[in-house]
């Protein structure tokens, strides 16, 4: 695990000036590689490579980066492991290929080589972004792996093109001058992130997963894409498994099984993220399954009950017999990392359970290098609440024309505001609201039941059902997979539908950006072994009964756990990764808080009234979804406050 950075201008460049260059964008990235930052220019060329390295495999001096072939005609910076390089070095050794070290960096470099760029990527089985250059045809190829799980940014400036896995090192160039693009700020404010392929900044863009970049020395680009998620999920659905349950179930525990012995793969110590939860349960029984030694799990846990799990990861990891450590965080600990927040995550981010996620790395960290974490799950298995609530509403569907009608009907005659009132003075108002709300909500969606874009933003527990239109000046929202029709088309199921957008935007720009920055903070790999693209493939094959059925998900995950750890265990309600943020802003946070807020004024992009009405809404609780909105407002004014 790395940071790669580097420029290629359009003339050669003074070798004194490229090597300061690349030194600062290394050094910008330095706790994503604290073992090494190295620097190469091609002078002539204008080519600047940079390397931040956190040695995980071959630890020797010579796997530092970049790397150079023996000719020096190819060099490389590679962000990532590749969990299958033992088995690609052996072909490429048959093919006469020689050498010098025993990393997964020379490997990549020298399966450019032998295949082309392209081809080698489709052979590969990680995680990984990387550039890669052909000083002979004079091309640089920037290459994502398919799932999006590492960051890798590019961008053109007047006098060339520049690349990081961070755009903390963009700000290293002098010609990077960053302005925020009010499409991605609109955008951010809608999803609490800024959805690929936009950027914070205007034409810095990020490269879409499952996707190669080839820049040719004249300037052009060419953007190739060598792993089609959408092709793969068509296929899936066209193609079920058509096998027993158990047949199934077998083929995934040795499919995910092979997953966790490449992430398994390491020249340092490891261990594994562990909430209790069926996801990370899962792979803390797999990796102890299979491992010579007892497994080490790592759990944070708070002192306020509402939100302590611990428990829960404790009594897997006795079970298991894993080597469990747990930490109780308070308050205070919490919110003494939200300063770090802008030069962990280095664009606006806002899904507030970045906080226990730092805390869990930085826990995690004292004790080993590398960490397995449960995260694809959801999103591969039918786990989110949206997608029961889909369930619901095709349930609903099936109603008689006249009942669905007398639902909406009455919906429409006692409003929300007139009725909770009302139920919140029943005996049994706890349980009586719930069943309200959601009756409501089903009769909202009933109304527009085919236009899966809306039912996506308005769905509850999803993360862009609302946006403060009000904080900004101008509405400027960019186009949205949600209203692909392409995507609609290939796809016309509304759950799997919802699946592939949550996998092509939720988790790798919201899910995937959270674990990389927030363990990278603190120079730690996360290794996900959900979402080795051999998974995803398989889990588009899945039956729908194995993954949804009847307000319960992930069915085939619970019935491989089954198989290591008891069912009361693993039956309990699913509970998100969060903390009191909202007593948090309103007690020890306000202050700082408000200091934020008052500096919004300065802001052409921002409306200086929309900014203290939604603050003053927060406050009082005048308006609905206030939370998420004021978390994303704080977290741009924090940043804007670092970085510009």
């Amino acid at each position: 695990m790395c940071g790669i950075a580097g420029f290629w201008g359009d003339n050669a460049i003074d070798p004194d000036v490229g090597t300061r260059l690349g030194v600062a964008m290394a050094k910008a990235m330095r706790q994503r590689g604290p073992n090494d930052q190295s620097v190469r220019v091609e002078a002539a060329a204008g080519l600047v490579l940079a390397h931040a390295r956190l040695s995980v495999i071959d630890l020797s001096d010579a796997a530092n980066q970049p790397f150079v072939s023996s000719d020096g005609r190819s060099s490389l910076v590679y962000n990532g492991e590749l969990y299958n390089f033992q088995a690609l070095k052996e072909e490429l050794i048959s093919a006469g290929h020689v050498f010098r070290t025993k990393s997964d960096t020379e490997v990549v470099l020298l399966a450019c080589r032998h295949w082309g760029v392209s081809a080698a990527a489709k052979r590969m089985i990680g995680m990984f972004a990387f550039a890669y250059w052909d000083a002979d045809k004079r091309h640089l190829f920037l290459v994502r792996d398919p799932i999006g799980i590492k960051p890798l940014y590019y961008g053109r400036l007047s006098s060339g093109l520049l690349f990081s896995s961070t755009l903390a090192a963009f700000h290293q160039h002098p010609d990077f001058h960053g302005h925020v693009s009010p499409e991605a700020l609109a955008a951010f404010f809608r999803y609490s992130y800024v959805p690929a392929p936009h950027s914070i900044f205007a034409n810095v863009f990020k490269l879409p997963p499952g996707h190669v970049l080839r820049m040719d020395g004249d300037g052009q680009q060419q953007l190739e894409c060598y792993w089609d998620a959408l092709a793969a999920s068509r296929r899936g659905l066209a193609e079920p498994f058509d096998a027993s349950d158990k047949e199934i179930a077998d083929s995934f525990d040795h499919l995910l099984g092979d997953s966790i012995r490449g992430c398994l793969i390491s020249d340092v110590p490891l261990g594994a993220f562990l909430s209790g939860g069926i996801d990370s349960s899962l792979v803390a029984a797999l990796m102890q399954s299979q491992g010579n030694q007892r497994a080490r799990t790592f759990t944070v846990g708070f002192a306020d009950s509402r939100y302590d799990e611990s428990n829960y990861a404790r009594q897997v990891a006795a079970h298991l017999g894993c080597d469990h450590t747990e930490i109780i965080c308070t308050t205070a600990d919490a919110q003494a990392l939200i300063a770090d927040i802008p030069d962990c995550y280095d664009e606006p981010f806002a899904d507030s359970s970045q906080i226990p996620t730092m805390l869990l790395s930085k826990l995690t960290r004292q004790s080993v290098t590398v960490a397995l974490s449960g995260d694809g799950g959801d999103e591969l298995f039918g786990g989110y609440d949206r997608y029961y609530w889909m369930e619901r509403l095709q349930r609903v569907g099936t109603l008689p024309t006249s009942l669905r009608k007398l639902m909406a009907a009455t919906a429409q005659r006692f409003p929300r505001e007139a009725l909770f009132p009302l139920l919140r003075k029943l005996p049994k108002a706890s349980a009586t609201i719930p069943m309200a709300d959601g009756w409501y909500h089903i009769a909202r969606m009933m109304k527009k039941a085919d236009d899966y874009g809306y039912l996506y933003r308005t769905t509850p527990m999803t993360v862009c059902t609302y946006r403060d239109c009000t904080l900004l000046n101008h509405e400027v929202e960019p186009p949205s997979i949600l209203d692909d029709d392409a995507v609609r088309s290939a796809i016309p199921d509304v759950i799997p539908w919802m699946q592939f957008v949550d996998q092509q935007t939720y988790l790798p720009d919201d899910i995937l950006q959270k674990v990389d920055r927030a363990s990278m903070a603190y120079s730690l790999e996360a290794r996900v072994p959900f979402l080795d693209h051999r998974v995803v493939e398989f889990a588009w094959r899945v039956p729908a009964r194995l993954k949804l059925r009847n307000g319960r998900g992930k069915i085939l995950m619970r019935s491989l756990l089954a198989r290591h750890i008891p069912t009361e265990l693993i039956e309990r309600p699913k509970r998100g990764f969060s903390i009191p943020l909202s007593d948090w802003l309103k007690g020890d946070l306000r202050e700082w808080a408000e200091s934020l807020v008052s500096g919004a004024d300065t802001d052409p992009l921002l409306s200086a009234s929309g900014v203290r009405t939604t603050w003053a809404n927060f406050l009082t609780g005048r308006a609905e979804h206030t939370l998420a909105s004021t978390w994303a407002l704080l977290m741009y004014l924090q940043w804007r406050k670092r970085f510009l």
